[in-house]
């Protein structure tokens, strides 16, 4: 058996002292959410493409009772057998408005087969991309599965329910 070189022990102990310094510098803890939504949708100059602002309430397991605002575009297809694409941003806001809590969301949206006119299922990936308070820098990732009903061709009502992670820094490392 060799001796391991002076160089090889160093860079071994500089990689531990990372790791033990990136995990006492970050908390990484689940998120979960429930949430009740009204939204609408307002036509753009494009005839396929409109603004969908949705507000509402959400439990959530790091911030406790929330409101919540969604700004996304919905682009509707096209042609057969596309789905509903949805972009935009989603923001928590604690109910004393203290803390928030921002993410850019992507998703989808299939209307149902059972009632196609009255009701779409959505699903939208989440990128955590910081807020305010402990949740300034907050980076992290979820899942949204949910489903909406048109109380009108412009208008209605949706639940949903988020599943993932957010990372933020250690307020006492």
């Amino acid at each position: 058996m060799t001796k391991p070189s002076v160089l090889k022990t160093l860079q071994f102990a500089l990689g531990c002292a990372a790791l033990i310094f990136i995990s006492s510098s970050a908390n990484a803890e689940n998120i979960r959410v429930n949430a009740g939504t009204t939204w609408t949708l307002a036509p753009t100059t494009n005839p396929n493409v409109f603004t969908h602002a949705v507000d509402g309430i959400a439990q959530v397991s790091l911030l406790g009772n929330c409101t919540f605002h969604g700004d996304v575009l919905v682009r509707f297809p096209t042609g057969p057998g596309q789905p509903i694409t949805l972009t935009g941003s989603f923001t928590f806001t604690t109910t004393d408005g203290a803390t928030t809590l921002r993410a850019a969301v992507e998703g989808i949206g299939i209307p149902d087969s059972a009632n196609p006119n009255v009701f779409l299922n959505f699903q939208y990936q989440v990128q955590f991309n910081g807020g305010s308070g402990p949740f300034a820098a907050a980076r992290g990732e979820a899942e949204v599965n949910g489903a909406a009903m048109f109380t009108s061709a412009t208008a209605g009502t949706a639940t949903w329910t988020m599943k993932g992670h957010v990372i933020t820094p250690r307020l006492n490392p």
